[in-house]
């Protein structure tokens, strides 16, 4: 069994990516820089190599290391969430939990970019929490999952429709856009559907749909992504349409959208979207 819910493996986990370890390490590099110009210019900077030493081999290096040591037992973490979830899931652990969802079962196209893969564990995360607050969480999930599914399944209606009516379109730069918000909604989904069942303990179900049917539907759409992103020619979609989308999908596609638009963090328009997921 993984290791659950402890600080230190979370914190483990977010070192495994190479792109925290850089990150960390640019932010460890400007803190040295900054000791060493004060203890230069407090005790003077006739010694600055011995300062540049002091602060380069002594407390840059190591702790480099320590960072690149610790992203390799990250990476094992992470791993052990892949292969076997814990058998509780708490609010501690939820967000290995959700990236060893996410590592397992989703398969994202090659033109979504980390920024915006990123937002996947953001919202499964805050939609998982926001349910677990309730009486029966995997119930929640269940209805925030299907809520998705709607809005995914009305987008690719609407993406074929647009293809057939125009199939030499050069909007390159909207396709991706669109490519882009349509796999990180499928697979935002895709994680919330196994969260829902490992809550429940229960398969996930819909209305004249099972589980299998909705993961191969998300699994579908992502496939289709991916090729669509990237070849031209492509044909539109020619999924068999789920027939759940409802018009309350609107409003929780405009928030989804809006959500999107920025790349970094946005904790008010992600607040948005779970309250129309989980609050409803």
């Amino acid at each position: 069994m993984p290791p659950g819910g402890r600080g230190a493996g979370l914190w483990l986990a977010r070192l495994a990516s190479a792109d925290s370890r850089r990150r960390f390490g640019r932010y460890l590099a400007a803190g040295c820089g900054a000791g060493f110009a004060a203890t230069a210019a407090v005790l003077g900077w006739d010694r600055w190599f011995f300062w540049a030493m002091l602060w380069g081999a002594g407390v840059f290096v190591p702790l480099r290391l320590a960072v690149e040591l610790a992203g390799a037992r990250g990476q094992r973490v992470r791993a052990a969430y892949r292969a076997q979830l814990p058998d509780r899931i708490t609010p501690a652990n939820l967000p290995l939990v959700a990236q060893g969802v996410y590592e397992r079962d989703v398969l994202m196209p090659r033109i979504v970019t980390p920024p915006y893969a990123a937002k996947v564990q953001e919202a499964v995360v805050a939609a998982a929490r926001a349910a677990m607050a309730q009486p029966e969480p995997g119930e929640v999930l269940r209805r925030a999952s299907w809520r998705l599914v709607g809005v995914a399944d009305g987008w690719m209606a609407e993406m074929r429709a647009q293809r057939e009516l125009d199939p030499t379109s050069t909007n390159i730069q909207a396709r991706w856009h669109e490519v882009r918000s349509v796999a990180v909604l499928a697979a935002t989904a895709r994680v919330l559907v196994a969260l829902s069942e490992e809550l429940s303990g229960q398969p996930f179900s819909g209305p004249g749909l099972d589980a299998q049917g909705v993961r191969s539907f998300l699994d579908d759409v992502l496939a289709y992504l991916d090729r669509a992103a990237l070849d031209p020619d492509v044909p539109p979609w020619t999924g068999a349409p789920l027939g759940v989308w409802t018009p309350e999908a609107v409003e929780l596609r405009r928030r989804w959208e809006a959500y999107l638009e920025v790349t970094g963090p946005a904790p008010s328009r992600l607040a948005a979207v779970v309250e129309e997921l989980v609050g409803g």
